[in-house]
């Protein structure tokens, strides 16, 4: 596979809004950092690749079947935007429990309902979250419909994690 395939036909991006630089190359303390945000969700730590070169951000590459970790994996605190606040291991649940059970579906990479899903599905399937992160998660995935102009309604889960109610 070249590395223009992945770049541009087989990668889903995180976004790039007020987050750390993706060209910020990742240290080894905080590779050791992120491989223990990797176990707290119980995920595969062979599935994750630091510093990939071949691509742009922290994303899921579903014909790898690898989530490339780039320096955009922190989080801006000084932002307002609940994509920028989430924690490296809200954003690694993301692409994990969110972009990678549904890589054989048919949306096109990008796609909102793509992003919706893979926050709301990494907020209900991922352990080892804060309710924080849940809630962060729950509020990027409602962002993401917003964005593309669609109103949704709550869920019950959702209104649950975002105002603190029994789940």
């Amino acid at each position: 596979m070249s590395i223009a395939n992945v770049n541009n036909n087989n990668m889903r991006e995180m976004a790039y809004g007020l987050r750390r630089s993706p060209f910020h190359i990742l240290t080894d303390e905080e590779i050791e950092i992120l491989k223990s945000d990797i176990e707290a969700i119980q995920a595969d730590e062979s599935v994750f690749v630091f510093n990939d070169r071949r691509v742009r951000g922290t994303s899921y590459i579903p014909a790898l079947d690898t989530v490339a970790v780039k320096g955009n994996v922190f989080p801006d605190m000084d932002s307002i935007h609940p994509r920028d606040l989430l924690s490296t291991r809200a954003v690694l649940a993301h692409e994990y429990y969110g972009h990678r059970p549904y890589r054989d579906t048919e949306m096109s990479i990008g796609d909102w309902r793509d992003e919706f899903r893979a926050s709301y599905m990494a907020a209900r399937n991922s352990p080892g979250l804060t309710d924080e992160d849940r809630r962060l998660l729950i509020l990027d995935s409602a962002e993401r419909a917003k964005e593309a102009g669609i109103s949704i309604n709550y869920n019950n889960y959702m209104r649950g994690v975002i105002y603190g109610k029994a789940k």
